[in-house]
This record gives structure tokens, C-alpha cells and sequence, in this order.
């Protein structure tokens, strides 16, 4: 298998085509040549036709009543990002690449392009490989793992069973043997405030309980369930190198205000490397030349180092 990475660049309205053009003149000349860029004509001359040592899978606007207005809602920039990705996925089945940096997509336009199924890029590689998934947020501080990710509040409590959250742990676990070079310290976040107060506030966390002490009986550093905030701080602190959130903004509203311009989305389960920046497509900003591209550029920089890994 061919070890190149292959960057989509999202909604080619969006910020993704800026945040990679700059990401990219950030590595060496000797290390472009082991990336694919998979974007549109257009923005391929606006910011890559003067790149040398870099490969690129180009599709025709025309194709697709595609024109680029940075910041617009289009349809076509919606459908295109769908089609970047159906070819990075094209290229790694072919074994000509063996990891993905995805752009950001607008979800609601790829759904209002005609692809009804999408909700997310984790999803989507799910069911076109047949795996189950993970989300995890990636920091050079800690990361975050997901219980769940895109559902409402109301089904979430429903959904967290104890091979779900164990499932999650040996994920994260393998993840970490990748990216720490000592041993490493887990918190598992509850559910209900103060983990539930000892059944006061709700009992949901007993199912976990067991989960986690097989975890120790193991002999892993592993904490929980312990409230989200007491588990955040003690990241913030250096205590864990990891918390298993049980659902999305649980873990996102700490781990975002402290690493929005520099987090990593990872996608776990996964027979590849599949890595994005921990941003949307910032339609408002889009063509202004301001959009900060320390995501994108870490993201990529994961990529390469998970990818040296498999």
C-alpha cells in the first residue's frame, strides 16, 4: 500500500481550500510529494497552481454548475465536497493512499445536494467500510473521546450500554499506544451531574462502574465515572491524557475552548488514518484571507505520524 495522505479540501466555498494552501508551505519540499489534494479546477488555480511536488485529483467545475464564491451556500459546493470524498475513499480502497485529511463539509448541503444518509464524516466511513466508529478530539495537552456523538440529549442516556462505553476505552487505549511514548491515565466522565451523587441524582452511572474496574483489574490507569468538570480540570492539569465523554458538547465545550485553533478530529475503528481540523467551513470568513490554518497543519501532522504507525 502506497503511505500517502490524501487531503480533501471540504466545501470548496468554505475555508478549506485556504487553511490547506497555507498548512502545506508550512512542510518541507521532499514531504508534498507524499500528498494528494483532491479539490475543484477552480480553487486549484486560485491556490495550488504554483505548487510544485504536490498531487492533485482535479474536478471540472463545469461538471457540476460549480462556481466559486467564497462564503456562498451553494448547492453544487455542496455535492462536490460529498464527491471529494467519495474519491479519497476510491483511492484508499485502491491502495494508492492509506490515510485522509478531510476538509470541513456543510452537512445541510451535502443533505440538500441529494445525499439524504450524510450526517458526518465519522458516519460516513462507517457505513462505506463497514466499521464501527469513534470520534476523538485530538490535543498535544489530552484528548477527548465521544460516547456518542451526533444524536439528540434525549437519546443519548438510552444509547450509553457498558460494551458501548468498554468498546470506546479499547479504542482510545490503542490510539494512545500510538501517540504516548510512557504510560498514560484515562478519565471516564458520568452522565448525570456530579456522576449522579451516588444514585441521588440519577443511576445511570452504575452500569459503568463494572466496565471501568474491569479496566483496573487490567491494570490500566483508568478513573470513573467522575463528574465532567472535576474530569476536565484534572486534563487541563496533566492528571489524564484522555477522557471518554459520554455525549458531544459534553466533551466538546471544554475541549474547544482550549483547542479550538489547534484540535484534531480523529475517527477511530478505522482500517486507515482519518484526521480533520477541529473547525466547520466558516462560510463568513471564507475569501478574506484570514482564517487560521494550526488545525488543519496538526491535522496533517497527525496524519503523518499515525500513518508511520499502521
Amino acid at each position: 500500500m502506497d503511505s500517502k495522505i490524501v487531503i480533501t479540501i471540504g466545501n470548496p466555498n468554505g475555508i478549506g481550500p485556504e487553511v490547506i494552501s497555507k498548512a502545506i508551505k508550512k512542510f518541507e519540499k521532499n514531504q508534498l510529494q507524499n500528498f494528494i489534494v483532491i479539490l475543484d479546477d477552480q480553487n486549484y488555480n486560485i491556490f495550488f497552481k504554483e505548487v510544485r511536488n504536490l498531487d492533485f485529483v482535479i474536478f471540472p467545475s463545469k461538471d457540476y454548475n460549480y462556481i466559486c464564491n467564497p462564503g456562498e451556500k451553494s448547492i453544487a459546493s455542496g455535492l462536490l465536497s460529498y464527491r471529494f470524498l467519495e474519491k479519497a475513499v476510491e483511492l484508499i480502497k485502491k491502495k494508492e493512499a492509506k490515510a485522509i485529511v478531510t476538509g470541513p463539509v456543510s452537512k445541510e448541503l451535502i443533505v440538500k445536494a441529494g445525499i439524504k444518509n450524510f450526517v458526518d464524516h465519522t458516519s460516513f466511513f462507517a457505513r462505506v467500510f463497514n466499521r464501527e466508529t469513534f470520534m476523538l478530539f485530538y490535543s498535544e495537552d489530552f484528548c477527548v473521546t465521544l460516547a456518542t456523538i451526533h444524536i439528540p440529549l434525549k437519546k443519548v442516556v438510552k444509547q450509553i450500554k457498558p460494551f458501548l462505553v468498554e468498546k470506546v476505552i479499547i479504542q482510545s487505549i490503542e490510539f494512545l499506544k500510538k501517540t504516548k511514548e510512557n504510560s498514560f491515565r484515562i478519565g471516564v466522565c458520568g452522565i448525570n451531574p456530579h456522576a449522579g451523587e451516588n444514585g441521588l441524582l440519577g443511576r445511570e452511572e452504575y452500569k459503568l462502574i463494572k466496565v471501568i474496574e474491569k479496566f483496573k483489574r487490567e491494570g490500566l490507569q483508568i478513573e470513573g465515572p467522575i463528574p465532567a468538570d472535576t474530569a476536565f480540570y484534572k486534563a487541563y492539569t496533566g492528571w489524564f491524557d484522555l477522557i471518554v465523554a459520554m455525549y458531544h458538547d459534553q466533551g466538546l465545550a471544554p475541549f474547544k475552548m482550549l483547542h479550538f485553533n489547534n484540535g484534531v478530529n480523529v475517527t477511530l475503528g478505522l482500517p486507515f488514518v482519518r484526521t480533520s481540523p477541529d473547525h466547520g467551513t466558516a462560510f463568513d470568513i471564507a475569501g478574506k484571507d484570514i482564517a487560521d490554518e494550526s488545525s488543519m497543519f496538526e491535522a496533517i501532522k497527525l496524519a503523518i505520524k499515525l500513518n508511520k504507525k499502521i
